[in-house]
């Protein structure tokens, strides 16, 4: 996924938009402008809404651009090349020159995210407060309110253990420390990512048949799943690699020939994307990775 508008460097990091970005943006600003904010603060005009919303968007993505440039640091400081951070439509990724070095430093770059997106649902939170009691405008308040749940929202949707999410990352760390395999770590990590796509695309379905919405829901399972897959193809070809490598037979082979029984990930590329909740991951021929993280 590359970005579709270059927006500037951060700590030496790229910062980009991939197009898609813009239907999020659009559904956003669409929420809050017909029914979170008229919900929270009744009685106003259209144009204060509108105004309200597209301001709370942008910061609301501003925030997930916090949230990436902290895997992104952290990452930095243990010594790994972040090559970017793409903002797309179900939220942002970071791409990394390749995996960490041990289970710890996994961990530390997987928490970085969420830590952010608390200490921004936090601060958010407390601007609120801090508005309402100077005599701010309601509108105003209550757009930091939003931003401020919205954001320990994604904190937690972020740590449940199941791979592509940031939780997921950490349960794999800790498999990886447990049992001192890091592939067959993200194979066990990813299975509960694939069973917890599953779920996410089961409650988008209940959600369209009973209140007639949900259809993004189940996108967002859909990505999780086919991000979990690809991690866990990703980590059974590295596991077939070490074998033949271990029998003495040839190397490298091309990817596809890497393969039988199940169906190798679509055409390797470099970098690959694998987190917003989602990453999807792929090698080239030789086995050169690019490691990404999103949240």
């Amino acid at each position: 996924m590359r970005p579709s508008i270059r927006l500037g460097t951060v700590s030496g990091i790229q910062i980009g938009l991939h197009w898609s970005i813009f239907l999020i943006g659009f559904v956003l600003v669409s929420a809050l402008t017909g029914t979170i904010l008229p919900t929270l603060v009744p009685g106003l005009g259209g144009t204060a809404y509108l105004l309200a919303a597209v301001s709370t968007a942008i910061l609301f993505l501003a925030s997930i651009v916090a949230h990436e440039l902290g895997h992104s640091i952290v990452a930095q400081r243990n010594d790994i090349k972040v090559q970017g951070i793409t903002l797309f439509a179900l939220g942002g990724v970071a791409a990394l020159e390749r995996d960490p070095d041990d289970p710890g430093a996994a961990a530390r770059i997987a928490l970085a995210g969420p830590a952010v997106s608390v200490g921004i649902g936090a601060l958010s939170l407390l601007m609120s407060s801090v508005l309402g009691t100077l005599g701010a405008g309601a509108l105003v308040t209550a757009a930091f309110t939003w931003l401020g749940i919205i954001n320990l929202a994604l904190a937690a949707f972020n740590m449940i253990p199941a791979l592509p999410l940031d939780g997921g990352r950490v349960l794999q760390a800790y498999l990886w420390k447990r049992g001192g395999d890091r592939h067959r770590a993200t194979i066990s990590a990813a299975k509960l990512g694939g069973w917890f796509g599953w779920a996410i695309v089961a409650f988008g379905l209940w959600q369209f048949f009973q209140v007639g919405t949900g259809l993004w829901t189940v996108l967002i399972g859909w990505f999780v799943i086919s991000a979990a897959g690809a991690e866990r193809a990703r980590a059974r070809w590295h596991l077939r690699r070490r074998r033949m490598v271990s029998q003495g037979e040839p190397w490298p082979l091309g990817f596809s020939q890497m393969w039988t029984g199940d169906a190798p990930p679509s055409r390797p590329t470099s970098p690959h994307y694998i987190d917003v909740t989602g990453r999807p991951v792929s090698d080239d021929a030789v086995g050169r990775s690019v490691n990404s993280q999103a949240g």
